[in-house]
């Protein structure tokens, strides 16, 4: 995020009230003394004494460029830029050749809502003066809040020309640039404005940001940590810092950094929201709910907060308050894509398949190249019989964030063609549990005449050989193996994406007993192992996912399974992984 900058120099960088224009050069007048007085009073800060010495001065001399232009100055300071400009406007009628008078009378008509007249004021001070670098970057101010960005951008390299150390006109550069996507002359603009002010801890902020966004994460970290060091108080550069500790998949390090921008500031909604993210992302949904919520009491009614809490509350399982957050997001925010399929997502959980699938069909509609909501569509149009369109829907799996990477494979992907004589290349996608799912369907392309080269995890590489003989069974790896680059292969296939050409509608579900085949010697002797006599059923459980996004879904507590552990005939076999001990010692 790049940061805002009100303009500070919009009154220029006049040496004083008294600096006379060539135009009014001659001896005041006026009296000396009064006005050095008045003058001495200003610069003390004694406003009040001040305007009242130069307006008994002006009361006698009403047109003296000096003094109007003094009581307009205090008139700015006190909020009066009405009066300002009554007082400019006589300035400039008595000195119209004066660059400096029309420069601040510009300002006075911007801060009173007089956006044309300033313009017209900021120009006719560059016509004047072409080489006064504070009447560039003023009119330039005027240009980007109007969002003429392209004459803002003109006159902002006008002003650092002229004045290469104008490090106020370099950040509203870059701030400029980095609006227009020109994020790399931005990033430029922004180094130039903190090697003019080394001490500015904001242009550091915003240099963090456009290199961040032009993938430069070092460079941008060590931006944002120059700002900290610089002004430790500085909620932005935390939040920055934070911002890029997530994207870079460091989520203890962004929820400190988040956690101490809203030490500096409690209220920063942005903040609070990103804070309940990475708390989510990090399986913490019962404080990212709190944070959803502290933002909605800053900002009630914000659909985004609403949309986050109905998925931190989707996460802790509580579905109902989660699907009335989306409805209510979604009555603020009608488009919003991601409350729709939220919503659609949290629905399936209540077994209302028909409204999820509208809703994930609103949120496509309302957002054609939103990843999740394709995915999700396919999954509810799969899990509903719908399988033709439900496949297509789910080719978009490949493109959601945190997908495994793709890999190159020098085949053409394979979309239903004659199979027979063909050389077909299944590649391993997800996890061991989806490979021997999509596996199911190898049997298809062999009795279709195909030969399968199947790549798969390596510790299936031998339950694979054994249950398709013939096949060519390569160990999946990062880099693809050599053996599935080969030129004899005519074809290659994601596993999952077999379905869609294999598996079109339900009848076309083969009616196969099994296609997976034990090892028999193995079998026999955990069989023994763990039977009286070899008889009965020997059966291996598992009951918790540890996948972050759907791992609540696949997961049950192992008490659940205890009515089967008492059945005559049943042996029950932990194949389970990570620490269970203690659910273990509680079932026995």
């Amino acid at each position: 995020m790049v940061m805002g900058r009100k303009a500070r120099r919009k009154r220029g960088r006049r040496k004083g009230p008294a600096a006379a224009d060539a135009d009014t050069a001659e001896a005041p007048a006026f009296p000396e003394p009064a006005f050095a007085e008045a003058v001495d009073h200003y610069h003390h800060g004694r406003l009040a004494e001040a305007g009242k010495g130069l307006l008994a001065i002006q009361r006698q001399n009403p047109d003296v460029p000096d003094v109007l232009h003094l009581l307009a100055l205090i008139a700015l300071q006190d909020g009066r830029a009405e009066e300002a400009v009554r007082y400019l406007e006589k300035a400039v009628a008595a000195a119209p050749g004066s660059a400096d008078l029309f420069n601040l009378l510009g300002g006075a008509l911007s801060r009173g809502g007089r956006v044309a007249d300033a313009f017209t004021a900021y120009q006719r001070a560059v016509t004047l003066a072409p080489e006064m670098a504070d009447a560039h970057y003023n009119l330039a101010n005027a240009f980007k809040e109007d969002e003429r960005l392209d004459d803002a951008i003109l006159h902002y390299r006008q002003a650092v020309e002229l004045d290469p150390g104008f490090a106020d006109a370099h950040f509203n550069l870059g701030a400029a640039l980095s609006r227009v996507g020109r994020t790399g002359m931005a990033a430029d603009a922004f180094a130039a404005a903190t090697r003019a002010n080394p001490e500015d801890a904001e242009a550091l902020v915003s240099l963090g940001s456009v290199l961040a966004e032009t993938g430069a994460g070092d460079e941008a970290l060590a931006a944002y940590e120059q700002a900290i060091a610089l002004r430790p108080d500085l909620a932005e550069a935390h939040f920055n810092r934070g911002n890029l500790l997530a994207r870079g998949g460091r989520g203890a390090d962004a929820i400190a950094s988040y956690r101490q921008a809203l030490t500096i500031e409690p209220k920063m909604v942005d903040a609070l929201i990103n804070l309940g993210e990475a708390l989510l992302k990090e399986g913490e949904a019962a404080p990212a709910a709190e944070h959803f919520r502290a933002a909605l009491e800053v900002q009630p009614g914000m659909a985004t907060a609403l949309g986050h809490l109905g998925n931190a509350e989707a996460a802790l399982g509580e579905i109902d308050d989660a699907i009335a957050s989306y409805r209510r997001a979604i009555d603020i925010e009608p488009d919003d894509s991601k409350a729709l399929t939220s919503l659609g997502l949290a629905l399936e959980e209540t077994g209302a398949l028909a409204e999820a699938v509208g809703c994930h069909r609103r949120a496509v509609e309302r957002d054609p190249d939103l990843v999740e909501a394709h995915h999700n569509l396919g999954l509810a149009l799969l899990r509903g019989g719908q399988l033709g369109e439900g496949w297509r829907e789910f080719e978009w799996r490949r493109q959601l964030i945190g997908w495994e990477p793709q890999r190159d494979f020098p085949q053409p992907p394979w979309s239903g063609e004659p199979t027979a004589g063909k050389t077909i290349l299944v590649c391993a996608e997800q996890g061991v549990g989806d490979e021997v799912l999509y596996a199911g369907m190898v049997p298809d392309l062999i009795e279709a005449g195909a030969h399968v080269v199947l790549e798969c995890e390596r510790r299936l590489v031998p339950l694979f050989e054994r249950s398709f003989p013939g096949v060519g069974c390569v160990a999946k790896q990062d880099t693809p193996a050599p053996e599935t680059q080969v030129p004899d292969i005519d074809y290659h296939s994601a596993a999952g994406s077999l379905g869609r050409w294999l598996r079109p509608d339900l009848e076309s579900f083969p009616g196969r007993a099994s296609y997976l085949v034990a090892d028999s010697a193995r079998r026999n002797a955990l069989r023994k192992k763990y039977t009286v006599g070899g008889d009965g059923l020997v059966v291996g459980v598992a009951w918790i996912s540890k996948n972050r996004r759907i791992g609540s879904q696949k997961s049950m507590p192992l008490g659940d399974l205890a009515p089967l552990a008492v059945r005559p005939g049943i042996t029950l076999v932990d194949l389970q992984y990570g620490d269970t001990e203690a659910e273990r010692r509680a079932f026995a």
